[in-house]
């Protein structure tokens, strides 16, 4: 007789969100193909590049033991002897002891690895470890599972919670991260998880034919289920083949009001009819085909006074902070990007990039700032109230910098606004996102940040995601200055957008 493998978290969430993905899962691990890992509960995109997970997590468990990730099911053997050779001795626990990535298979053939498995007076104490500052009902199935499996491995358990990040936290330095996380905790909750009748109707399910689906948001969030490709139930959704002549950019409300008055796309609608002038607009602009541009926009470009600056930041929020008196998930630039138009005409690129591993790049960031933007001249951004954020923030930082921080915030002009108000181009679709604006105004340019695979450092990352590669202990060289000149590359290709709109704004109701 072939007995199947035991079940894990990962069926556990494939079959709380579709029964027939967790049975194709199955079925790939009896004919002895690794099924593809669910797509795993979002966690920060930046975790702790300068310190390193560990390290942190370690400061609260300075006498940990780490059980490494067992791969096949001979090392899941070793993982639980190690983790039964922890948990065997008579001996007093010292303060700050724990497993990590503890490993137990219980009778009914459930196998968990458990984040942080640690002792208190009455019985042992699980923790799943979340660098969010929430978590979500995912977390409390998996720790409800791991509840079941060490009660049925025979110990007892004290208590359960989420170790998550606490924002209050502030890093002294010199690696010292006790008190970062908080402890929340699970117990009141677990009882809404009936885990062995969900393990009972997991073998059932695993035993009987193939289910039917159950299509939902769960089929494509967080990367999306593995076999939705196949599935007829759940086809993933593409892009709207008329995305823009939907009624859907005009908004919710309004679409929801013209398909209840018959209509099914805007190029039914009169633009006499339609009363807010953004929405008139971008009527117009769909049924022309061709983007619309309110000749007043011109005379009001032109006006601005030069130098003219085209201003982007890049920022990082960390969930681990590596820079001494910053917190967890606090909004920290690294990079800013500016294109400086002269009155002749003459553009220059400028740009700060924080080094790897270089120290707080606040300080240097807001000089090098300044030393560019200078005491006159207009300061283009797009959405600038991110912008304006920042240079608030960094004046709070460095008395001795505010004033000349404060006087840039009167200079900037906020692009999105001015757009808004004046302008669409069929392609955006009802987005005035940056990337929207962007395919808009410069649709040859490629916005992706792209790194050579063969770095070992994947490709389409964030701007935030390619700087933390950056900061990771023990990087090569090779890949810090790829990482370097790709975020570079992105800086130039986001004031690229600002110079385009600008010379789209002062092209209006020019005279030729």
């Amino acid at each position: 007789m072939v007995f199947a493998p035991p079940l894990n978290n990962d069926d556990l969430r494939r079959w709380r969100s579709c029964e027939r993905r967790f049975w194709l899962a199955r079925r790939q691990l009896q004919r002895g193909v690794a099924a593809a890992a669910p797509a795993p509960i979002p966690e920060a995109a930046e975790l702790a590049p300068g310190a390193g997970l560990d390290v942190a997590l370690r400061a609260s468990f300075p006498h940990a033991d780490t059980v490494a990730a067992p791969q096949s099911p001979a090392q899941w053997l070793q993982a639980v002897r190690h983790t039964l050779n922890c948990l065997d001795s008579d001996a007093e626990p010292p303060e700050g002891w724990a497993i990590l990535g503890a490993c137990l298979t219980s009778e009914d053939r459930a196998q968990v690895r458990i984040d942080v498995l640690t002792a208190g007076e009455h019985g042992l104490r699980l923790f799943k470890l979340r660098y969010a500052t929430v978590g979500d009902e995912a977390d409390v199935d998996t720790v409800a599972l791991w509840t079941h499996v060490v009660a049925r491995c025979g110990f007892a358990v004290q208590s359960v919670g989420l170790l998550l990040v606490d924002t209050d936290f502030v890093y002294p330095g010199h690696g010292c991260y006790a008190g970062l996380f908080r402890e929340v905790d699970l117990g009141p909750v677990l009882g809404s998880r009936p885990v062995a009748e969900w393990l009972d109707a997991m073998r059932q399910c695993e035993r009987g034919s193939e289910p039917a689906a159950t299509p939902g948001a769960h089929c494509h969030e967080g990367g999306g289920c593995e076999f939705a490709a196949s599935c007829k139930a759940c086809v993933v959704p593409a892009a709207a083949e008329h995305a823009e002549n939907s009624l859907d950019i005009l908004g919710r409300e309004a679409a929801a009001e013209w398909r209840a008055a018959g209509h099914q796309d805007v190029m039914s609608l009169r633009p006499e009819d339609i009363a807010p002038p953004r929405q008139r607009r971008a009527v117009r602009a769909v049924q022309q085909g061709a983007p619309l541009l309110e000749p007043e926009v011109g005379a009001l470009a032109r006006a601005w006074p030069y130098p003219r600056h085209c201003l982007r930041f890049d920022t990082i929020g960390l969930a681990v902070p590596i820079w001494p008196g910053t917190r967890p998930y606090q909004t920290l630039p690294f990079q800013w990007s500016c294109a400086v138009q002269t009155a002749d005409g003459a553009w220059s690129d400028h740009h700060f990039l924080a080094e790897a591993q270089g120290g707080d790049p606040r300080r240097a960031f807001a000089l090098s700032l300044l030393g560019v933007l200078g005491d006159s001249g207009a300061v283009l951004a797009y959405n600038a109230g991110f912008e304006r954020n920042r240079i608030r923030e960094l004046a709070q930082w460095f008395d001795d910098l505010a004033p000349a921080l404060d006087a840039l915030l009167p200079r900037i002009v906020d692009l999105f606004q001015i757009a808004r108000t004046h302008c669409y181009h069929p392609v955006m679709a009802g987005s005035w996102s940056f990337r929207s604006m962007a395919r808009a105004v410069a649709p040859g340019l490629d916005m992706d940040i792209v790194l050579d695979p063969a770095l070992d450092a994947g490709a389409g990352r964030s701007a935030r995601a390619v700087f933390a590669l950056m900061q990771k202990p023990g990087q090569s060289t090779t890949v810090r200055a790829a990482c370097r000149a790709a975020l570079q590359a992105h800086g130039q290709r986001e004031t690229a957008v600002l110079r385009q709109l600008l010379a789209l704004f002062e092209q209006a109701g020019a005279v030729s």
